[in-house]
């Protein structure tokens, strides 16, 4: 169970990390909204395709991308807006708690559809 969890955490959180370290927000912004892009493609295929896709089974292939549709969504709203709040830090720490939030909430919505 724990590994399984790894598998959609580490891709997740590693995205809203890149994404929540970046500098450069109109880049930030462009690599979030590619990014979600990306998980978009990735459950619509998990939906549409029953069989495993490279080797991952469409549940595990659509809770990775629940998991990236979340943190691009964090990441987009941190870049968009960053420039709101007086210290960086702040804004990183307020948009992680958003991300954990729309993980869960995406997780409930998405997932309970597959």
């Amino acid at each position: 169970m724990v590994g399984e969890s790894v598998i959609v955490a580490l891709p997740s959180a590693a995205l809203f990390a890149g994404l929540a370290l970046m500098s450069d927000r109109p880049r930030g912004a462009l690599l979030a909204q590619g990014a979600l892009v990306a998980a978009v493609v990735m459950i619509f295929v998990a939906i549409v395709v029953d069989a495993p896709v490279a080797g991952i089974p469409a549940p595990r292939l659509a809770a990775i991308a629940t998991g990236l549709i979340a943190a691009a969504v964090a990441g987009m709203l941190y870049h968009l807006y960053l420039g709101r709040f007086e210290r960086v830090w702040a804004a990183r720490a307020v948009f992680t708690l958003v991300y954990l939030g729309a993980a869960g909430l995406f997780g409930l919505v998405f997932l309970s559809l597959i």
